[in-house]
Parts: C-alpha cells; structure tokens; sequence
C-alpha cells in the first residue's frame, strides 16, 4: 500500500510540472506573437543601456557621466557642431554608479526641461533630463568669460570706458553701475561678471585680453573645446540671444567642474557680495550683490546650503541657474535651464532647484 501511495503520488508531482511548464511555453508564445522581446540592459560594446520611450531613445556613452574635465579629451578648437539635439522634451535619466540611487522627480514637476545634478566629490549624476539637449545658455555664459578672465587677465588697473558701457546699453544688458572713465581693478571686474552678471566689465576684460569680442570667443571656444564641450558653441562673451550661441547643461557641468577647481573661481563664485575698488573713490561702497544671492530670498533648501552660482536670462533661453551647494558633507552642482520664465513670472530656476534638492534630502 505504501508503495502503491508514493506512485500515485509521484504521478501527481509529475501533472504538475507538466502544466507548470506548458503554462509556461504558452505565455513565451504569447509574447513573441505580440512582438514583446526583452529588453536589452547589457551591450557588448561597453554601452550604457539603451531606454526605449515612443520614438525617443536616451544613450549614454560609457565614462561621459562621470568623467571629469581633466579627464576629458583635448581637441582642436572647434566651431559650430554640424548637428546637435534639437529643444525636445526627454526621458528622465537617473544614472549612477550601478544605478544606485534615484530621485523621484517627475519631470512634470519641473519648469526646466533641462536639468543636471551631481555629486561632484564622487562623480555620481543624480538626475538627468534632457542633458544633451542644445539650450541658450544666457548670462551662464560668463562663467567661461569670468574663468578666462582670471586666467589671462594680468593683475593691474583698468578703465571702464564710456564705450563699454554703451556697449552693455545698447544691447540691453545687465550692468553693475560702474561709470565712464572710473578705474577698476582685475578683482572687480571678475566680481562684476559673476556677481551682478556685469556687461560693462565683460567687455572691458575682452578688450584688455584680446583686443575685441571676436579674438575674446575663440578663447572661449579653444577652452569648450580643451574641455570636451562637444555641443558648445559661443558667440559673444555675455550670452546676449545668438541662434548660433549654443550649449547643453552636460556641456556647463563640465565648464562649471573644471571652474571650481580654481581657487581663486571659488572665491568669487561663492561670495554674496563684493565691494568694488574705484578710482576716484566713490563717497559711498560701491557694492556688487550676487544675483544668486539675492534671487534665493524666501526659497527653503531644507539642509542643502547654497554655496554660490551664477543665473543667466533671455527670453529665449528663459531663467536659468547654476548652483554650487553642500549637503551632509558632499558637494553638489545643479544646472537647470530651458523654461518659459522670464523677469516678471515667478522665478522658475529658484522653484527647480527648490523641487530637485528637497528629492535628494529626501532619498539621503
């Protein structure tokens, strides 16, 4: 008898496996015939994943995401891309080593179609939307104008001409108040382009440099180009609109990482205010306040600590905003741009940045 229960028993087991398996083969079948295939998540040439949303796919070149700029390819000075990305809205990217952590940050939720954040201490990218995306960079420009400045501007006196003034007046661009034939410092005129976003002193640092705008840009567009700004393209040294004036946010994280390797970049980047030198002196302190600074009243980082950064707006490019912050020990860079704000919406790029460092305090 107990011989006769094993096999009726065995023969049970064995009815069971074999729907087991014939429910299996009937749901692959299933599937092929709709046309569902896996997914592929490993390349055999080394590329990240390819993710599939509609027409749109999202490809990650291996190393790109978190190469540094001093790691980054040196190459000829460059001139306009013959291509780059059209203004399309993308997928979300969330990448990081192994795709350890992510931030639940749906890109409805954001003004900014393009956007960047990352750990800069460990080379971990955050969030992702739309980072090869050719944007309108606006006053984010000066920040190579500023780097350069440092760079090759010798240490002296300089005047602010009434030219350059008019210059900044007739194209209706953003000015500290320095007035004609005052004489300045370097110091002030660095302060003056990444604090008030001055045009004045931007373009006297480009007569002083290079005698003029155009020998100015091929500068700027020789260091994009050192820095492995592949899809940059610069114009002028304010960026005042140019349909040929021309980024990605990928392409500024690398000009922001390799700036703030510069001590003295650092210094000015991170100030919230900076009393200029004049001559004669002025009776009063001549005072250059950060836009950053000051467009940050009223907003809530939580524990995030804004460091610095520099804002940029036109009205084809929108506001846009690159931040330097801190939070528990890592240091952080966010760069959000393309949206539809302008001088009298609420300020999209303070809302952003608000939005993307409440997700990280979240998910650390």
């Amino acid at each position: 008898m107990e011989s006769v229960k094993y096999k009726r028993a065995d023969r049970q087991i064995i009815k069971r496996i074999m729907a087991a398996a014939a429910a299996i083969a009937l749901t692959l079948t299933a599937g092929i015939a709709a046309g569902c295939t896996p997914r592929n998540t490993e390349d055999p040439t080394g590329t990240r994943s390819a993710v599939n949303s509609g027409n749109i796919v999202v490809i990650t070149p291996p190393g790109t995401a978190d190469r540094t700029p001093d790691q980054a390819p040196v190459s000829a000075p460059v001139s306009a891309p013959a291509s780059a990305p059209v203004l399309t809205p993308a997928p979300t990217e969330q990448l990081g080593p192994e795709h350890a952590e992510k931030l639940d940050i749906d890109p409805a939720a954001l003004h900014s179609r393009c956007v960047l954040l990352k750990n800069i201490d460990t080379g971990e990218v955050l969030y992702a939307l739309s980072k090869d995306t050719r944007i309108f960079p606006a006053s984010l420009t000066k920040i190579m104008t500023a780097l350069l400045t440092l760079e090759k501007l010798p240490e002296g006196k300089y005047e602010i001409t009434g030219e350059a003034i008019e210059q900044a007046d007739n194209a209706g661009a953003s000015t500290a108040g320095f007035k004609a034939g005052e004489i300045t410092d370097k110091a002030s005129i660095v302060a003056g382009i990444l604090l008030p976003s001055a045009a004045e002193c931007s373009f006297t640092a480009v007569r002083e440099i290079a005698g003029g705008e155009a020998g100015f840009v091929d500068l700027m567009n020789q260091t994009a180009a050192a820095l492995g700004m592949k899809n940059t393209h610069f114009v002028n040294c304010t960026g005042l609109h140019n349909d040929d004036h021309y980024t990605t946010v990928s392409d500024l994280m690398r000009l922001v990482e390799y700036a703030l390797g510069q001590p003295e970049f650092v210094r000015f980047f991170t100030s919230k205010e900076y009393v200029a030198y004049t001559e004669p002196a002025r009776q009063y302190p001549f005072t250059l306040p950060s836009t950053v600074f000051t467009g940050l009243s009223g907003f809530d980082m939580g524990e995030v600590k804004i460091l610095g950064g520099k804002t940029g707006f036109t009205r084809p490019a929108g506001l846009c905003l690159a931040s330097y912050a801190e939070y528990r020990g890592n240091h952080y860079v966010l760069i959000t741009a393309a949206n539809d704000g302008n001088l009298h919406t609420e300020k999209y790029h303070f809302i952003d940045a608000q939005t993307v460092y409440a997700a990280l305090q979240k998910a650390r």
